[in-house]
């Protein structure tokens, strides 16, 4: 078993599209940092596995196919159970950060 550690700050680039970054990939999780562009999203998807996101940096708008959109920002903490569709929208004026874990 390995550990990863590292600051995501040295790590944050933006691209023409949503950009991600890879952190670690285990065999229960992968740990993602997501970093998008004012206007920037991930249209909302599903996955077999349970997700957590936690926003480091900017705010946003968290989506799921018919549930309400909740707004989200620096410190947010966004569950996702299994099978619940999970997508968001920078709604801000500067870059949004943060890192998905993905269980499965």
């Amino acid at each position: 078993m390995s550990i990863t550690a590292c600051q995501y700050r040295d790590l944050v680039v933006y691209g023409d599209q949503a950009h991600k970054i890879v952190l670690s990939e285990a065999a229960h999780a992968r740990t993602t940092l997501w970093c998008l562009k004012p206007g920037q999203h991930i249209h909302p998807h599903v996955h077999a596995g349970d997700h957590v996101w936690v926003v480091l940096e900017g705010e946003g708008v968290f989506l799921s196919e018919g549930q309400a959109d909740r707004p989200v920002r620096t410190g947010s903490i966004v569950v996702a159970a299994a099978g619940i569709s999970h997508g968001i929208d920078n709604t801000g004026s500067s870059g949004l950060v943060f890192v998905s874990v993905s269980a499965g």
